[in-house]
């Protein structure tokens, strides 16, 4: 697949989020363009992931499940270079700094059967998926 099929894919995708999540581009702009990333699009898809774990965190499950919503449907009418920007910027990081397992299985809850299917593609059956004790 060439590049310019997989930038084009992460183009789209931010272009899709910008559009339905107009508070979460509020904060990602300024820290990509501080932290010196112009035109980063697979980067930008990476920290609004980060806006999903946080609102997961939050215990925000309403602004959670939108943000998983609108990436699941993206997954599912888009290309292979619109799965794999979803898979590697997306879904590998979701959750990745949220220590707390009931934290984590109930955002685990929240996220469409697509995803998971990458999710665990990456990372395995952990025991979050299966309830926090």
């Amino acid at each position: 697949m060439s590049s310019r099929a997989e930038e084009a894919a992460a183009r789209a995708i931010v272009d899709a989020i910008r559009a339905a999540f107009p508070e979460e581009v509020a904060h990602i702009d300024p820290a990509l363009s501080r932290d010196g990333y112009v035109e980063a699009h697979h980067i930008w898809v990476e920290r609004f992931s980060q806006c999903t774990t946080d609102a997961i965190r939050r215990g925000d499950q309403s602004k959670a499940a939108s943000h998983l919503k609108l990436l699941s449907a993206l997954l599912n009418r888009g290309d292979e270079a619109t799965r794999r920007c979803i898979d590697v910027a997306y879904v590998e990081s979701l959750m990745w700094d949220i220590k707390d397992e009931k934290i984590k299985h109930a955002g685990w809850n929240l996220i469409p059967e697509d995803l998971k299917s990458l999710y665990l593609a990456m990372w395995g059956e952990k025991t979050f998926m299966r309830g926090a004790k």
